[in-house]
């Protein structure tokens, strides 16, 4: 740019400040440089095109004030947003006449005091004191993102402070402010009395000035240009359209009536500056190179990794702000303690805060949630499998815009949360940069290939890095130079313990400063990082028992929540500002009528420090009118998850009403098909039940009972049949039996008729069974009955005794009438007894029926698994309905195409399971294709593994399923056919004829 150029643009700033933009061409046509500005004349603004009288008087103000000796340095200025504020005192003139130039010079002195003192706080700066006037900026010199609110609070608090000043004869006087926001000519002109940052000049200033004339004694006006920022946070009433001195158009101005949030001023007054973001070059040169690759369209799922204040989340914001700022966008979903076993609970807050926004995605997805919760446990799978599907969806984004996900503390992830993040990280969505942060690694093994993952282990900060955090937080102490080195060798390179050992010493010096004397650092200076933060949290006075009250809530807590426990003598306004004024914690105001406020810790270490100075006799009662105070709020129609409530029960003591409420919550995750995340919420219901007072009353005996049935469905659903353990089993029996009820005894009983059929001892099942008859007998609808045929049927297809197999199974599809007993049947075992059926009947017409009517079979069985629209039951049928009956008879094709199949729902639903069987049937195929080695290695892999479960069912069918694969590709095994003939005789002698045929007769080598 040529210094003409540069010239010509600063008289163009110079004349947009004014409001006068529209005529910089026409300047810079005429060659009007900043020599030639100072000497225009009005005559030469006409000749120029300003035929405007308004504006040329306004042009030549502006001159005046540089003719004046106000000079604007122009080469250094440059254009920002401002909100201004003029206020004045009312009736000067009269009391400077009642009250003669001494007192009332006192008066003025005490009126620019009370405006000093209202604005400071909220980072206004006084440009001005012009008699009885005050000009005050906000946003510049120091640049301030909610600028128009923080000059809004400061002219209320302004009004308020004035009008407690008194004249000498008792008479109260009054104050009345003018608010304007916009751009601004601004510059680094040093020499001004009142404000050394520099100046602004511009149309805006004026009009602060003009709509100052226009508000009442003690009120407060706004131009249009404020209002339209902060009527979300004030109630404004509209005073029209004015005529206001020196501006042509008319403004439409507004009286400021109140604000609409009481914890306003304190959230404003929460926001003090950070640290400066220092060290970490490597990673971010990193991470850029990562999203390199995102816009070239890949990819990539980046780790940080980390100990607790190590910067995690500091660095992936200073990554992501500048992204944002771009235009791309930016998800931040969130993890929080306790939120362990709350399924999907890190994704909930940004589904419901974009369905309140009117999105109908969001939306789609809350009702997917919702219905899942009504509905019967296959219907609940479906929809939990929908649900994934269209969470990734949502979140993934458009692919063709680049966007990034931030995943923070995943290490309080619960597992529904990180099945999400698995699916994000196999969608592979082109363009998505997912970042997480956790402190330590993630399954990436869960997550299918690695080759788009990445991992960043965060390491301490340099000394050096340190002392910069360190000197930016004490840098308004002048005696702070020497304890810099001292503080940042202790910090150990910990950024949140450097900031804090700043925080502590800045608060200390200011204390010991009022004495004159300097302290020495060593004596001040905390050994710990937990040390210090006792020292700050033990500094605070009003605000003690609020601080307390957050640590026993968690880190982020609605502040209605807070007023409803609220006790203190004092407002709950003075504590909110005196925890957000000491850095403790941050007000985070909602951005609609309808959401809440909420008071934020900086860090979990505060929330775990300030806890851990609660005396234990005061944790119970503190929990407990928490717990009181939660289920206030469900009463009034707040959603609050159970288990939020259970944890504040069991703290409180109150321990039966808190394993009600753990079970509650296991029922509520069991309902949206979070198996894992209910095992964890039954178990802790269960592990109260010794410590209840009424834990052997039938209560307890009862409730242990219940839990324990509605918690085998979902071990098995988590984590396999065998999972629960036979002491489990036994209990269940036991406790059933005692307690009565033919639908607990009868579901207990067919839970350990289960565990015995996945043990492999076949016998012992169908003899088992076969002795529940008189209990099926006694049951009038006839459900017991239907599922002693389900029963006796698969054990005697086991057996081989495919006569009586085909009568029960045959009875059980007689009498099955779908409309009445699909749901019924929904509460045994996790698979669709219904198709089960047909799977005994395709595996039977495999051993001993025809091709055709062993094809039939497997159709209608996959079929009716297809149609349940439940994956388990769909694997399950692959499996034992299809692949398996096609093996036996020697159909390697169909096997092939049905375990494909099988493989495909596996990957794509992440079921660990039944990749198990994925393993030994391919394995099997294998040998049949010849390629023994390999085919071996996979099926002893995958059987080893179920075994390891304790998953013995079926094993010896499979090694003979193997066995006929050899056979029939001519290779040898290592397989002794008699003794896996005796395994067969032990129980599964559906096949020993077929071992007997492999015995008899060579193989085709």
């Amino acid at each position: 740019m040529t210094t003409q150029q540069a010239s010509a643009r600063t008289v163009a700033n110079w004349l947009a400040g004014l409001g006068l933009g529209a005529y910089a061409d026409e300047f810079a046509r005429a060659d009007i440089d900043l020599e030639a500005l100072a000497l225009l004349s009005d005559a030469d603004l006409t000749e120029l095109g300003v035929r405007s009288l308004g504006h040329r008087r306004k042009i030549m103000a502006g001159l005046s004030h540089m003719a004046a000796g106000e000079t604007v340095d122009l080469t250094a200025s440059e254009l920002r947003f401002v909100t201004v504020m003029f206020c004045d005192l009312v009736g000067s003139t009269r009391l400077s006449l009642i009250l003669g130039a001494e007192r009332f010079a006192e008066l003025l002195d005490g009126f620019y005091r009370a405006v000093n003192q209202a604005i400071d706080p909220f980072g206004g700066y006084i440009a001005q004191y012009h008699g009885d006037g005050v000009l005050v900026y906000f946003g510049y010199p120091k640049g301030l993102e909610d600028a128009a609110i923080r000059c809004v609070l400061s002219a209320v608090k302004v009004v308020a402070r004035v009008a407690e000043l008194l004249t000498p004869h008792g008479e109260r006087v009054a104050a009345r402010v003018g608010v304007a926001s916009g751009v601004a000519v601004v510059n680094g002109h040093k020499g001004g009395r009142h404000l050394e940052g520099g100046r602004a000049f511009g149309a805006t200033i004026n009009l602060a000035a003009r709509v100052q004339c226009e508000a009442e004694p003690g009120t407060i006006v706004l131009a249009e240009t404020t209002a339209s920022l902060v009527e979300d946070q004030f109630d404004l009433h509209p005073l029209g359209a004015r005529r206001l001195k020196g501006i042509d158009d008319a403004c439409t101005l507004f009286e400021v009536r109140g604000q609409r949030s009481p914890e306003l001023g304190a959230a404003m007054l929460s926001r003090p500056g950070r640290a400066r973001f220092v060290g970490r070059r490597t990673e971010l040169v990193q991470l850029a190179e990562y999203w390199t690759r995102v816009l070239c369209g890949g990819s990539i799922a980046v780790t940080v990794i980390g100990e607790p204040g190590i910067g995690k989340t500091r660095l992936i914001s200073e990554f992501l702000t500048p992204l944002r700022a771009q235009g791309n966008p930016v998800r931040r979903i969130v993890s929080r303690p306790g939120g362990q076993d709350i399924p999907f609970h890190a994704f909930l807050p940004a589904l419901e805060r974009d369905r309140e926004g009117g999105e109908e995605a969001p939306a789609a997805i809350m009702r997917l949630l919702d219905d899942a919760s009504g509905a019967n446990q296959l219907e609940r799978r479906q929809r939990r499998t929908q649900l994934i599907a269209a969470m990734v969806d949502y979140f993934a984004g458009d692919a063709r815009n680049p966007r990034a996900i931030w995943l923070e503390d995943m290490h309080w992830a619960d597992p529904s949360t990180i099945e999400v993040l698995s699916a994000l990280v196999r969608c592979k969505r082109s363009g998505l940069f997912l970042i997480a942060s956790t402190r330590a690694p993630l399954p990436f093994d869960k997550f299918g290939d690695a080759g788009h993952m990445a991992a960043l282990e965060l390491s301490p900060l340099h000394t050096e890095d340190a002392g910069q955090i360190i000197l930016d937080i004490l840098s308004d102490a002048s005696e702070s130079a020497g304890f810099v080195p001292i503080l940042a060798q202790r910090a150990e390179g910990v950024p949140i313990f450097a900031e804090e050992l700043a925080l502590e010493m800045r608060a200390r010096l200011g204390a010991a400063g009022t004495d004159g004397t300097v302290p020495d650092a060593a004596h001040l200076m905390s050994s710990s990082l937990q040390q210090s933060l006792q020292a700050r949290i033990g500094q605070l006075t009003v605000a003690r028992h609020l601080m307390r009250l957050v640590a026993s809530i968690g880190r982020d807590v609605p502040v209605s929540l807070l007023r409803d426990l609220w006790s203190g003598k004092n407002p709950i306004e003075l504590a909110l500002i005196e925890i957000v004024e000491t850095g403790l914690a941050e007000l985070k105001l909602s951005r609609r009528d309808d959401q809440e406020n909420h008071l934020v810790v900086r860090h979990q270490l505060i929330v775990d420090c300030a806890y851990d100075m609660i005396l234990t006799r005061d944790r119970m009662s503190i929990h407990s009118q928490i717990a009181d105070a939660l289920e206030n709020r469900v009463s009034q129609g707040f959603a609050i998850e159970p288990a939020l409530r259970a944890g504040q029960l069991e703290r409180a003591d109150r321990l039966s009403e808190a394993a009600e409420l753990w079970a509650a919550a296991g029922r509520r995750a069991a309902q949206q098909s979070a198996d894992a995340e209910a095992v964890s919420l039954y178990r802790r219901a269960i592990g109260l039940i010794p410590r209840c007072a009424n834990h052997d009353s039938e209560w307890g005996e009862r409730f242990e009972a219940d839990t324990l049935l509605a918690m085998f469905s979902a071990i098995v659903g988590a984590y396999g049949y065998r999972a629960a353990g036979p002491d489990v089993l036994t209990r269940i029996q036991g406790l059933s039996r005692r307690l009565g009820g033919p639908e607990r005894v009868f579901s207990s009983l067919f839970v350990r008729w289960l565990q015995i059929a996945t043990q492999g001892d076949i016998d012992t099942a169908h003899q088992f069974a076969l002795g529940l008859s008189g209990i099926a007998d006694a049951d009038n609808t006839g459900l017991q009955r239907l599922m002693l045929h389900r029963m006796i049927g698969s054990t005697s297809m086991f057996r081989g005794e495919f006569v009586d197999a085909k009568v029960h199974l045959a009875a059980f599809l007689d009498a099955y009438l779908p409309e009445q007993h699909a749901h019924q049947l929904r509460q045994f075992g996790v698979t669709d007894n219904f198709v089960t059926v047909l799977c005994c009947q395709a595996a039977i017409e495999g051993i001993s029926g025809t091709h055709d009517s062993t094809v039939g079979a497997i159709e209608r069985a996959v079929g009716a698994a297809e149609a349940s629209g439940h994956a388990h039951t769909l694997c399950h049928t692959l499996t034992f309905g299809a692949s398996l009956p096609a093996a036996i008879r020697g159909d390697w094709e169909m096997a092939s195409r049905y375990t494909h199949r099988l493989k495909h729902v596996t990957n794509d639903r992440g079921l660990v399971f039944w990749k198990l069987f994925d393993g030994m049937l391919g394995g099997i195929l294998e040998v049949a294709q010849g390629d023994h080695r390999s085919g071996q290695a996979a099926f002893r892999q995958a059987q080893e593994a179920l075994e390891a479960q304790g998953f013995r069912f079926m094993g010896p069918t499979f090694k003979l399923v193997m066995a006929l694969a050899a056979r029939y590709s001519g290779v040898s095994l290592d397989l002794d056919l008699v003794e896996l003939q005796h395994e067969l005789l032990a129980g599964e002698r559906w096949l020993v004829p077929a071992c007997q045929a492999l015995i008899g007769s060579p193989s085709k080598a």
